[in-house]
C-alpha cells in the first residue's frame, strides 16, 4: 500500500510501534537507533506483513532516518522547558558532526558483527557504570584506584549560568533545578575541574570547557554515532550528569540535540554514499525509507510523549528504567549476534 509493499494493517502497526519505541527512547535520550536497529532486523519482520528483510547497514540508515523526526519533536519539547544549554551543545557539536560523517562512509569496511557486539558491550558497561554511580556516587573509580587525581568527575563551578535560549543570555534557574543526586558544587578539590581546556581557555571557571576527557568521551560518541547510529546520546548523558554534575534534566535535553544534529550529519553522509558512491557501499539505494515514513509519524508522537514523561518522571525513575534498558537491550544484541549470528552487512 502507498508504494511500500505493506498493508494497511501493517501500516498502521508501524505507526503504533514508532509511537512506542519512540516514547521510551526520548524518555531517557536515548539514541532511537538502541532500539529501532535490533527491531527492524528482528521484530519489525515477524510482526508487520511486507516488512522487508533489511541487511545491517540499511537497518542503521532507517533507524538514523526515523530519528531524525522523533528528535526534532522531542529537542523542539526539550527547548521549549528549557533544558537545553546552548553553551555545552555548540562545543559538543563542533566535534561530533565531522567525526560522524568520516565514521559513516567507514562504517561499510567494519564487519557488522563486530560493530554490533561492541554496541551490544558498551550498553551493559554502560548499564553498570550508571547502577555504581546510582548506587554509590560517581566517584566510585577513585574508590578502587585510590587515587584521587584519576577523578572523573569535574563539576561545573556554582556560578555557571546555562543559555537555554539561543538569542538570549538569561536563565531561571527555577526551570532546571539542581538534580537529586548530582548537582550541586563540588564537594572535595579532586571533583574540580583542572582549567586544562582541550579547546580555547579554561581559565573563566564559570565557563564551560571541555578537558581531555570530556573530548575523549565526545570523540568516541561521535564515532559510534557513524559506525551504527548509537551511543553519542548516552556517552554525552553520561558525560555531562556524571562528570560533570549537570542536572539531570538539563543534561538529557543537552544530550538531545548534540545526538539530533549529530545524527542528522550521519544521516545526510549515508545518504550521499548510496546515492552516489555504491561502490564504497557495495549495494544501491536501499534503505526503505516509503516504510520509516510511517514509522516517523509515530515518532513525532511519540517524541512529545518522551519529553512530557522525562520531565514528569522523578530523577530515580527515570535512571533506574534507564540502566534497566541498556541491560537487557545490549544482552539480547550481544546473544543474538554471537548464538544466531548477525545480519548481513
Amino acid at each position: 500500500m502507498f508504494g511500500t509493499g505493506v498493508p494497511l494493517g501493517g501500516l498502521l502497526m508501524l505507526v503504533l510501534l514508532g509511537f512506542l519505541i519512540a516514547t521510551t527512547v526520548n524518555t531517557f535520550a536515548m539514541e532511537a537507533a538502541v532500539l529501532f536497529v535490533p527491531a527492524f532486523l528482528f521484530v519489525f519482520p515477524l510482526l508487520v506483513p511486507g516488512f522487508p528483510a533489511l541487511a545491517a547497514n540499511a537497518a542503521v540508515g532507517l533507524a538514523l532516518f526515523v530519528e531524525l523526526f522523533g528528535y526534532t519533536s522531542s529537542v523542539t519539547a526539550y527547548w521549549y522547558r528549557h533544558q537545553i544549554d546552548f553553551n555545552v551543545a555548540k562545543k559538543l557539536l563542533v566535534i561530533t558532526v565531522p567525526i560522524a560523517i568520516v565514521a559513516r562512509a567507514a562504517s561499510y569496511y567494519v564487519p557488522s558483527d563486530v560493530l554490533m557486539v561492541g554496541f551490544g558491550l558498551l550498553l551493559v558497561a554502560l548499564a553498570v557504570v550508571l547502577y555504581e554511580a546510582h548506587e554509590h556516587g560517581p566517584s566510585i573509580v577513585d574508590t578502587v584506584a585510590e587515587k584521587p587525581e584519576l577523578s572523573l568527575t569535574a563539576v561545573l563551578d556554582e556560578e555557571y549560568e546555562p543559555r537555554t535560549r539561543v538569542l538570549e543570555d538569561t536563565h531561571d534557574a527555577a526551570e532546571t533545578p539542581p538534580s537529586e543526586h548530582m548537582g550541586g558544587p563540588a564537594e572535595t578539590a579532586a571533583e574540580e575541574p583542572t582549567g586544562n581546556a582541550v579547546m580555547g581557555s579554561g581559565e573563566d571557571e564559570t565557563e564551560f570547557h571541555l578537558e581531555m576527557p570530556d573530548f575523549l568521551v565526545t570523540v568516541l560518541g561521535g564515532t559510534l554515532a557513524g559506525l551504527v547510529g548509537i551511543a553519542i546520546g548516552e556517552l554525552t548523558q553520561s558525560m555531562l550528569a556524571l562528570r560533570r554534575r549537570v542536572p539531570l534534566k538539563l543534561s538529557t535535553g543537552t544530550s538531545a540535540l548534540v545526538l539530533h544534529v549529530t545524527i542528522v550529519a550521519a544521516l545526510l553522509a549515508n545518504i550521499a554514499l548510496l546515492r552516489f558512491a555504491p561502490s564504497i557501499t557495495g549495494e544501491g539505494f536501499t534503505v526503505p525509507f516509503g516504510v520509516g515514513i510511517f514509522v516517523a509519524i509515530g515518532c513525532l508522537f511519540g517524541g512529545q510523549a518522551g519529553a512530557y514523561l522525562n520531565n514528569r518522571l522523578s530523577e530515580s525513575t527515570v535512571m533506574v528504567m534507564l540502566i534497566a534498558v541498556y541491560a537487557v537491550v545490549g544482552v539480547l544484541v550481544v546473544a543474538r549476534t554471537l548464538l544466531l549470528g548477525g545480519a548481513a552487512h
